[in-house]
């Protein structure tokens, strides 16, 4: 479920990052683009996804013993942070990769975990 709920997050992130320059492109955003264009949001949407990093992957690695979601998440909250500090015209473009990222590490970790647990469910049934 963590996965999923962090895969939502990560997707929210990558929607923000393509909807403000849009909407502040076009002028009509108002209130809204300023809101969307605050540094605040950006700490507000960066906090669960690192959060949820730290607290889903390593442990779902000792689990079912792959690599890659940890590897991918590690890379994509990387890119994340780093978007932080780079000048205006990069962030959108490392956010949004940071965004694939991560969604890729979680989705990676919902299958591994899921393939781990029916071989469990299997060798349970064979004793």
């Amino acid at each position: 479920m963590r996965d999923l709920v962090a895969a939502y997050i990560s997707g929210l992130c990558i929607i923000h990052c393509l909807i403000t320059p849009i909407l502040l492109a076009l002028g009509g955003a108002g209130l809204l683009g300023h809101w969307l264009e605050a540094e605040w949001v950006h700490y507000l949407l960066i906090a669960p996804i690192l959060l949820l990093v730290i607290w889903s992957l390593p442990a779902a690695k000792r689990q079912h013993q792959q690599h890659a979601p940890l590897w991918l998440g590690v890379a994509g909250a990387g890119l994340m942070l780093l978007s932080l500090w780079v000048p205006a015209p990069l962030e959108p473009w490392l956010a949004i990769s940071a965004g694939i990222l991560l969604m890729a590490a979680h989705l990676f970790n919902r299958h591994f975990l899921k393939l781990h647990v029916n071989a469990q469910l299997t060798a349970q049934a064979q004793k």
